[in-house]
């Protein structure tokens, strides 16, 4: 698909690292909603949080010595992908129709576009949030729910910098959110801001564990690389980036479905994870983040 490689970056390019703007203004969303612009305090409180050590345990290289053999192997069974190398695949929008299939949360099914409340009734209250009213100057964001003390977090406004599929007709135009329950991340969604739908599931990123379980296919965080192959076969890119503290590799696949939906999902292995408030080396070829995107054929 036209300007893919510069989507799938741009989504990617996010960082919570390197925020430099500072000063809080509170202002009512709505009814138990409160909104913090410029947090920079509540950023670093939300990033030195603790992380699911069972999640973690799938990730971590214990030792420092797992080497890229067997599962973990820098090339698949059959010799035709590297994951270690950056490069682009020849593979036609409509031959990975397994990404679009079979979405799971914590084990049950998804589809989109979703409300918030199928999230959980606890996340209900986020869909009142007026997302047009954020602007860029006003980042990071902290949403509140004062009620039952979810959080949102909103670190890039601006939908035409990353994710306006506007260019080829698609009329979705989303941001990204992580949300946090007990100071915990819980899951990332991508937003919809015409109507406030989710179409996007991003499960860890940033060093980050999220602690809700998203699968596509049965492939999750900690599945491999060589794993994920088998299930839905050559990538469209592979990708390396490296960004301050973080170092990862992001492998994207994309779908064209019979009935125009265009779907991407992107499988991510990152050298190092926070972890107990630090950085610790990951088993190479390892899932830990997961995103998938849904942008409906509403032309």
């Amino acid at each position: 698909m036209k300007k893919f490689s510069q989507f799938s970056k741009k989504i990617f390019a996010l960082s919570l690292v390197g925020m430099l703007t500072v000063g809080v203004f509170t202002a009512t969303a709505s009814a138990n909603l409160k909104v913090n612009q410029k947090d920079l305090k509540g950023l670093k409180t939300l990033l030195l949080q603790n992380y699911n050590s069972k999640i973690a345990e799938k990730l971590i290289d214990k030792n420092g010595k797992q080497s890229a053999t067997g599962r973990y192997a820098n090339t698949t069974p059959d010799g035709k992908v590297q994951w270690n190398v950056e490069k682009k695949y020849n593979v036609l929008s409509n031959v990975s129709e397994g990404i679009s299939k079979n979405i799971t949360l914590d084990g049950k099914k998804v589809s989109f576009p979703m409300k918030f409340s199928t999230l959980g009734q606890k996340y209900a209250k986020f869909a009142n949030v007026d997302f047009s009213e954020f602007k860029q100057d006003m980042i990071p964001i902290i949403v509140e729910n004062t009620k039952n003390k979810m959080k949102m977090l909103i670190i890039d406004t601006d939908p035409d910098g990353y994710s306006n599929l506007d260019y080829v007709g698609y009329k979705q135009k989303m941001i990204l959110a992580d949300l946090y329950e007990e100071g915990k991340n819980s899951i990332c969604v991508g937003i919809d801001t015409n109507d406030k739908k989710i179409v996007g599931l991003v499960s860890g990123g940033a060093g980050i564990i999220s602690k809700r379980d998203l699968k596509i296919n049965g492939i999750g965080v900690g599945n491999t690389f060589n794993e994920m192959y088998a299930k839905f076969g050559a990538p469209a890119m592979v990708q390396k980036f490296k960004m301050q503290e973080e170092a990862y590799t992001t492998v994207g696949y994309q779908y064209l479905d019979k009935n125009g939906n265009m779907w991407f999902a992107y499988f991510s292995s990152y050298d190092n994870i926070i972890f107990n408030k630090k950085y610790v080396k990951t088993k190479p070829n390892v899932i830990a983040a997961i995103n998938i995107y849904c942008y409906t054929n509403n032309k």
